[in-house]
């Protein structure tokens, strides 16, 4: 886990399942830790996998910044011709800010991971 601040430790790394890339983010996204997130995203997109899992189910936190870097995620996937599953468990903190940002709807959202490795 790379720790940013005493406050904000977050934890973002990509691996194989599959042969589909799963990055998964634990811990905070907010302004201080957004840009590693985007950054990893954004390298595995440049790889154009015709799927690619962002796996949310350990975000404790996100804030505007976070959501900024999902929209754009999105964005870039689609260009790209990829696709973006985001795995945000329903009940989630993560979850429940995406619906109030009104996100949700532009986003491949599934509550687990094998959900999301079912995209194709």
């Amino acid at each position: 886990m790379t720790e940013l601040s005493d406050r904000a430790p977050i934890s973002v790394h990509t691996s194989q399942d599959q042969a589909v890339p799963v990055t998964a983010v634990a811990g905070e996204i907010d302004m201080s830790t957004a840009d590693l997130v985007w950054n990893e995203v954004h390298a595995r997109l440049a790889m154009k996998p015709d799927v690619l899992v962002l796996d949310l189910s350990g975000v404790e936190f996100i804030g505007s910044a976070g959501i900024h870097v999902l929209v754009h995620s999105q964005l870039e996937a689609e260009d790209g011709g990829t696709k973006l599953a985001v795995v945000v468990p329903e009940q989630s903190f993560a979850s429940r800010v995406l619906r109030t940002a009104g996100v949700n709807e532009m986003l491949d959202l599934h509550a687990d991971l094998p959900s999301a490795m079912s995209t194709r």
